[in-house]
């Protein structure tokens, strides 16, 4: 007799999945990094608690740019892999990811009623960095999602 497998169980299951890959591959030192030598000389005039605010979204971006990179990793084998040039990278990235980057970072920034409080300049400065993070950590999880599939572990 056959087994019936219901296709949304099977795809929760397989993001629940990818998530966890995510997680282990996530390089959250290169963030820390990025984070404390870019970020933190913009903000370092907030109070401690808007800081930790505008630190939680960076992560909470990086990573769900990372996720969505991962999902789309087969695409990205195919149109534009990691030998190809830089700026050619950054267009694809910009064409199949460019709008959804942008309602992340609106997503995230209204949750966590970033933008309340700061003046022009540092809104500006935090904007163009969550911009330059969702861009970069999505293709890093393109590019950790096609190391995955060629050992198919993905």
């Amino acid at each position: 007799m056959a087994k019936v497998i219901w296709l949304e169980a099977w795809r929760l299951n397989r993001a629940e999945k990818l998530r966890q890959e995510a997680l282990f591959g996530f390089p959250w030192g290169k963030l820390s990094k990025m984070i404390d030598t870019i970020l933190e000389p913009a903000v370092e005039n907030l109070p401690s608690r808007q800081r930790l605010a505008v630190d939680e979204a960076v992560y909470r971006m990086a990573f769900e740019a990372y996720v969505s990179g991962m999902e789309v990793s087969r695409k990205g084998e195919m149109e534009c892999p990691p030998g190809r040039p830089e700026q050619e990278r950054r267009d694809w990235c910009q064409r199949v990811f460019g709008l959804d980057g942008s309602r992340l970072i609106g997503r995230i920034a209204e949750d966590l009623d970033l933008l309340r409080s700061m003046d022009e300049w540092t809104i500006q400065s935090v904007m163009y960095f969550f911009e330059e993070v969702t861009s970069q950590w999505f293709m890093k999880g393109v590019d950790y999602g096609i190391r995955l599939r060629k050992g198919r572990l993905l």
